[in-house]
């Protein structure tokens, strides 16, 4: 990853409110010949920053990471301009007068993105979950398969230097990282994916019945099946049936693959968020979130999976 140099003009984390919105729209105004009537921030994730942009009728997003997401960010718009190319919405970049996709943003780099029509769902119904297991198929078909083996199953790792966070932490995650070596990740059908799947990431067009995808910043080449484990972390094991079987009857897996590899890599996915929390606490990082309980919440959900899922390995 490349360094980034900070101007003097580019906004930092540390400065006041208003001083991202005026450098917003300067970058905007500088790099896309966007003169933009409204910039409103959007609630994003613990780590990103995210801006509605309005032009009159025209709606964009722009969207800044920190370096240690720069890459995932990258190949992620990369994927959505593929995605887009066959007609899933996707969020794709806007390219610069210069041709690039991203421009420093102080430590972080942003981009702009094409707003994505629609409302996002729930997954609270059967039409919903039908949908977005058909959706997720389609995409990863239309991204096509790519060799990740290479890197398995030492390419999914997780940093173990707070561990000693909480007594338990430690032993669950060494167990989850064994169910992981014995599921063969060698066996899977990898390829590129969008690498955190919630419901909300689906958008459903009433207007045109189209299903898009966006926030692909956390993309990677992965197990086809880790976006499944995904959505099953964020919506319930018990609920998602019907997704699975759209996603089976899209041809993206078979269901004996999502069968065999989805508990497995559910327990990696909850181990992930529990080193995740865990180093928020260790450091005291409260980026995006309103206090320190949201950490200690975050890690005490990975606890009551391991917990209450003990008995099903």
């Amino acid at each position: 990853m490349a360094d980034r140099c900070s101007s003097p003009d580019h906004t930092t984390e540390d400065e006041p409110t208003s001083r991202p919105l005026r450098s917003v729209a300067r970058l905007l105004a500088e790099h896309w010949a966007l003169h933009a009537t409204d910039i409103t921030p959007l609630e994003g994730g613990m780590n990103s920053l995210t801006w509605e942009v309005r032009s009159q009728s025209n709606r964009w997003v722009a969207k800044a990471v920190p370096p240690e997401a720069e890459d995932a960010f990258v190949f992620g718009l990369e994927l959505a301009t593929r995605l887009e190319e066959t007609g899933i919405p996707a969020g794709a970049p806007v390219a610069t007068a210069d041709g690039r996709s991203v421009v420093p943003f102080g430590r972080r780099t942003m981009a702009l993105l094409r707003w994505v029509e629609g409302r996002g769902l729930t997954g609270e119904s059967h039409t919903e979950l039908d949908v977005m297991g058909t959706t997720l198929a389609r995409a990863h078909r239309a991204l096509g398969l790519q060799d990740g083996t290479a890197t398995a199953p030492t390419g999914l790792y997780l940093p173990s230097e707070h561990l000693d966070v909480r007594p338990w932490l430690r032993p669950v995650i060494t167990k989850a990282m064994a169910r992981l070596e014995e599921l063969d990740l060698r066996s899977l059908t990898w390829g590129p994916i969008h690498g955190d799947l919630a419901a909300d990431v689906f958008r459903l067009d009433q207007v045109s019945g189209v299903c898009g995808m966006i926030d692909w910043s956390g993309a990677g080449i992965w197990p086809r099946a880790y976006d499944l484990a995904a959505l099953v972390m964020y919506q319930g094991a018990h609920t998602m049936r019907p997704l699975i079987d759209a996603y089976a009857a899209g041809g993206a897996l078979t269901h004996d693959e999502i069968e065999r590899a989805l508990h497995p890599l559910l327990d990696y996915r909850w181990a992930g968020q529990a080193v995740y929390f865990a180093g928020r606490i260790a450091r005291g990082d409260l980026t995006g979130i309103d206090g320190p309980e949201v950490n200690e919440a975050g890690l005490e959900a990975a606890r009551r999976w391991f917990t209450d899922h003990t008995d099903d390995h």
